[in-house]
Order: C-alpha cells, then sequence, then structure tokens
C-alpha cells in the first residue's frame, strides 16, 4: 500500500530539510513525497531538486506562485499512492514508525479516512504542546453519523487537513480538490470531506508537529477582510447543503462541525476595521448563530453558554480578545 504525502513548498530554506528528514526517516518505506514549490524565491528550488535526485520517492514540481490550494491541487493531479495526505513545509513528524502503524490500521478497516491528532510546537518559546487523548473504539468499525459525533465531542475533530489521510479513490470519485484563492480552504475541504466519506478510522499516536511562534507562519499575518468573508461563504454555502441534502440526524452532526468555524468567524470579525460591509456581515452572521446550539464540540458548548448569558456583540468580542491573544501577541 503507497501513501502520497503533498508538500506546498514556498520559501522554506529554514525548515524544509528537517520536513522532508523526518519522512525519509519512516521505517514504512512505500511512499512517495511530492513536493510543489510555489514560485519559491529563495534556494528551496534547488533543496527540491537535490532531493529528487537522491531518492526516486520524491517527486518536485515547479509552477507558478498560485497559493497553498493551487500547490496541493497540482500535488493532487500527480499523486499515485493509495491514501493521500498533506504537510505544511514549515512542519515535521516525530515517529519514525507512524507510517508503519498507520498502515496496519488501515490494512484492518480499509477506512475512506484515517485521523490523527497533532502536537504544537511553538518555535519562540521552544515548547511542545501535546495533545488530548482519544480512544479508537469511539471511531473505528462505526457508522458515520457515530463516529464524527464521538471525534467533535472529543474535540478532536481538527480543521487541518494534514491530520487526515484520505483514500484517493475517494477524492478523485467526488472531486475533492482545493477551492482557490481563499484563506480556510482547510476548513472548506473537510466539509466536502464529510459529506461523502463514509468509513473512518482513528490513529492514537501524535507524530505530527505543528509549527507555530515564526515570521512566516499564517497566523503571524494581519486578519484581512477577504479572510473573514471566506468564513463567511463556507458557513452560508455548507448550511445550505446541508438543509437540501444530508438526512436530519447527520445534518445534527455537520452542523456541529461547522459550528466551530462559525465561532472563529464570530471573533474575527471584530479584528478587522470596522465598516459597512462588516456591519452588514454581522446581521447575516446573527442569522447562523443557530448553529452554536449544536454545541456537541467542548470549545462551542462553552461559547454557546457566555452567547446565553451576554448576546452576540459581548460573546463576539470576548472571542475576538481570545483569537487576538492566541494567534496575534
Amino acid at each position: 500500500m503507497k501513501i502520497s504525502i503533498i508538500i506546498p513548498v514556498y520559501n522554506s530554506t529554514l525548515y524544509l530539510k528537517q520536513c522532508v528528514e523526518s519522512i525519509l526517516a519512516q521505517t514504512y518505506h512505500n511512499f512517495e513525497i511530492l513536493l510543489v514549490d510555489d514560485g519559491s524565491t529563495d534556494d528551496s528550488p534547488m533543496l527540491c531538486d537535490e532531493y529528487a535526485q537522491k531518492d526516486d520517492r520524491i517527486v518536485t514540481i515547479h509552477k507558478q506562485n498560485g497559493g497553498t490550494s493551487d500547490a496541493r491541487n497540482v500535488g493532487l493531479e500527480k499523486a499515485s499512492g493509495d491514501y493521500i495526505t498533506f504537510m505544511d513545509n514549515d512542519d515535521y513528524w516525530s515517529d519514525p514508525d507512524a507510517l508503519c502503524d498507520i498502515i496496519k490500521v488501515i490494512s484492518e478497516t480499509e477506512p475512506d479516512v484515517v485521523m490523527h491528532a497533532n502536537m504544537v510546537y511553538w518555535q519562540d518559546k521552544n515548547r511542545t504542546v501535546n495533545p488530548s487523548s482519544f480512544d479508537r473504539t469511539l471511531v473505528s468499525g462505526k457508522k458515520r453519523k457515530e463516529a464524527v459525533e464521538n471525534l467533535i465531542k472529543a474535540g478532536m475533530l481538527s480543521v487541518t487537513v494534514w491530520t487526515k489521510l484520505v483514500k484517493t479513490s475517494l477524492i478523485r470519485e467526488h472531486d475533492l480538490y482545493f477551492k482557490k484563492g481563499i484563506r480556510n480552504e482547510d476548513t472548506d475541504w473537510i466539509a466536502r470531506m464529510l459529506i461523502y466519506a463514509e468509513r473512518f478510522e482513528w490513529y492514537d499516536k501524535p507524530f505530527y508537529v505543528y509549527r507555530k511562534g515564526h515570521e512566516t507562519a499564517q497566523t503571524s499575518q494581519k486578519m484581512k477582510y477577504y479572510m473573514v468573508n471566506d468564513l463567511k461563504n463556507i458557513i452560508i454555502e455548507y448550511t445550505q447543503y446541508a438543509e437540501k441534502y444530508l438526512d436530519q440526524e447527520y445534518r445534527k452532526v455537520f452542523y456541529a462541525y461547522l459550528a466551530y468555524p462559525f465561532a472563529v468567524w464570530m471573533g474575527q470579525a471584530y479584528l478587522i476595521e470596522q465598516n459597512e460591509q462588516i456591519k452588514n456581515d454581522r446581521e447575516i452572521m446573527k442569522k447562523y448563530a443557530y448553529l452554536l446550539t449544536y454545541d456537541i464540540n467542548p470549545a462551542v458548548h462553552l461559547v454557546h453558554r457566555v452567547y446565553r448569558i451576554l448576546g452576540f456583540g459581548l460573546t463576539s468580542r470576548i472571542l475576538m480578545l481570545y483569537i487576538k491573544k492566541v494567534y496575534y501577541s
């Protein structure tokens, strides 16, 4: 069984070596690494080529800069593995046995999607934060509704694509490519994945290390209106889809997934300069506040409690302060 790892690369000379070497150190060898150089202006293209020359499991693709979604899509088109996962070019894997163990999980149940948690490495503080544990039996062999519901209840269904291994046939059959030109492409892509995937699995040993607290990280960038607008469009599109196409029981679980990005949208809308457009968006936002009632996610449950006591405006401001402290301080 072959695994494809897609890595969009953009100006990552500082971290690319650790990223790639952590995959090459895997004890399971049937994989391919697709390094998609997205128009880098530093030495990253040369590093990618050097790796491709040294190891025939590494494929380097050079393209004009088009953003993360575009780079991932190029990787998806070229991928030849049975399952596909993603990696950011400044992250790394900490366990050399991770792929070997994941293959065992896949072989047992042949799921559409394998999910796992991640560690967070705060580079500016030189500190690693480990995730909470989660019982695999709450997902393995369960029907879709129960599996996804249990993940959300435990706060373990993250809006990151690099904590997912997805069957290539599912991606190809349902055209699961990334929307170009949006900031919240992971949230959007996972919503579509949840619509089409039927069988889920969980791998319970954290190995993916997400690097934060450095100047090239996306969370170091100032919030702009288009970023907030992306979340608005995602919420509107997928609530409407769920109302029309999903059965009543799974729709509730799907709304519970959307409730978290909705809460993020509430807070982010106060992080940018206030204008008439933002004021209009807040009126739209209030129409979708019912998503907070689907509060099986512990974080959303807390937001919902505050919302019931303090109302929309104050809750949004509290969320804004929280986001500002966690991501921008």
